[in-house]
């Protein structure tokens, strides 16, 4: 037991309530506290990652679409000048080199889809005509 100011004894429980229980209430706030910092920025950075592939999708779309009769220099431009605007005001910042790799990427995508890289996209064959030379036997009916 330890002695408080006028003479007083503390029992092991008061001592505990006075001293360890606000003690250990402030590490745990501290440490909810840095946990939920850190939540919240990998929350962030998903959510901004997720917006900038969004955006870049769209601007690559808008791109293709309204300035189809411009230079792929022209509409890279165009596209670039989207994402940097629509991000803006979405108060997400991007690289230049982080938004030229996110729209290369959109690019080869749709690419991609229309066989554009790699191999030609496959065809379905077409039927072989029948040959009219074939000898039938009329014993089996197999052809010759």
């Amino acid at each position: 037991m330890l002695m408080a100011k006028g003479g007083v004894a503390m029992s092991n429980a008061e001592i505990f309530s006075n001293f360890m229980l606000p003690a250990i209430i402030a590490v745990l706030t501290a440490v909810a506290g840095f946990v939920g910092t850190q939540l919240k920025g990998l929350y962030q950075k998903y959510v901004n990652d997720k917006t900038k592939e969004a955006v870049v999708r769209t601007c690559v779309k808008a791109a293709e679409q309204l300035y189809h009769d411009l230079s792929g220099a022209q509409k890279l431009q165009k596209a670039q000048e989207g994402v940097v605007q629509m991000l803006n005001e979405k108060g997400i910042p991007i690289s230049e080199l982080e938004m030229n790799l996110l729209i290369e990427s959109v690019v080869a995508e749709f690419n991609y889809g229309f066989g554009k890289i790699g191999e030609a996209p496959k065809l379905p064959a077409a039927e072989e005509p029948v040959k009219e030379s074939a000898a039938y036997s009329e014993e089996d009916g197999a052809a010759m």
